[in-house]
């Protein structure tokens, strides 16, 4: 699964919980789905540059190996 599905799905699954926070009776069951909701988004926006920087650490180890030989 490549970065742009794997936000999609956590996108996909905050809106899910979106809907469900906004269809439950219970204020408590709201909150957790609105909650997860807001986490489930906030980690897809994330996921590009979680990517970005993990590539960087890649290339400077990489960079280091390259180097020492």
């Amino acid at each position: 699964m490549d970065d742009e599905q794997l936000a999609d799905l956590h996108r996909f699954l905050a809106e899910y919980h979106r809907k469900l926070a906004k269809d439950a009776v219970l204020d408590v069951v709201q909150q957790y789905h609105s909650d997860l909701a807001q986490r489930l988004a906030d980690e897809a926006a994330l996921i590009p540059r979680r990517t970005a920087i993990a590539q960087r650490l890649r290339d400077g180890e990489q960079q280091k190996k390259n180097n020492l030989e």
